[in-house]
């Protein structure tokens, strides 16, 4: 059959995807395998020195990793739990109940009350901050471009919507359950692994998304262990679940072939 055909060959080439995608998850874990934490001094001590002989502005193309605590002075606000951050996520969605009729097997109808969930609103927001490791300076980070891992800091189910909802874009026929409010953010004084290029081609000198195709730009909440480890973990299942798709793809593309019309 010509639908088994396809959709074997779509099974075995989201396989194929996923396996060939697992390279960025190995490469990250290599990345942050590879590279030394450095003290923020001592690099600034480096910068200044070769920004003296080359002027301001044609400093870059250095990767450091650096650890520290994240600092502000006009922090964001985020959205849902008002906590101060320098970066946050936060989301809305609606839970709500549709009543529907349909038909078994049999031809007989019957009523079935299904739940569905919809997005609301997605807002997303980060600052320029400055990460300070206690060696006595601190480094602007500019987190344009980065990964970012943060950390949950709100989550809640409601009864009431947001803030000028609108209940227009909805359809009549359902019965709303309630709003699930989800933030991730990263919290002001957080403890912070940073992986980026540091430069100052942006008029002072900061750690920004590298401009060399393949290098990681990572800001996280999480170790470099954890950061590794989760890595390494995606890098697996990608590859297992590829293996298995492209294996149930080519099954079925066969059986659709031989399989009469």
């Amino acid at each position: 059959m010509i639908i088994a055909i396809i959709i074997g060959i779509v099974l075995a080439a989201i396989g194929g995807f996923l396996i060939y995608n697992r390279r960025s998850s190995l490469d990250k874990a290599m990345n942050v395998r590879y590279h030394e934490t450095v003290k923020i001094q001592d690099v600034l001590e480096i910068y200044k020195s070769v920004a003296a002989g080359v002027g301001t502005g044609n400093y870059s193309g250095t990767i450091v990793e650096m650890k520290g605590l994240c600092l502000s002075k006009s922090p964001l606000k985020a959205e849902h739990s008002g906590t101060p951050v320098v970066y946050y996520n936060a989301t809305v969605d609606r839970k709500y109940e549709t009543t529907e009729q349909e038909r078994d097997s049999e031809g007989r109808t019957r009523t079935v009350v299904r739940t569905h969930s919809d997005s609301v609103s997605s807002n997303t927001r980060s600052i320029k901050f400055y990460l300070n490791d206690g060696s006595g300076e601190q480094v602007m980070i500019d987190p344009e471009g980065a990964s970012i891992d943060a950390i949950e800091t709100f989550n809640s189910f409601e009864v009431n919507p947001p803030e000028g909802f609108n209940f227009g874009n909805f359809m009549t026929n359902s019965r709303t359950l309630g709003y699930q409010y989800r933030e991730r953010s990263i919290p002001l004084n957080s403890q912070l692994y940073i992986l980026g290029e540091l430069s100052d081609r942006r008029g002072e000198i900061a750690v920004v998304k590298p401009s060399k195709e393949g290098e990681n730009f990572i800001i996280s909440t999480k170790s470099e262990e954890q950061i590794v480890a989760d890595a390494q973990s995606s890098a697996a299942w990608q590859l297992y679940g590829g293996i298995a798709l492209v294996v149930i793809g080519i099954i079925v593309a066969i059986v659709g072939a031989v399989t009469p019309n």
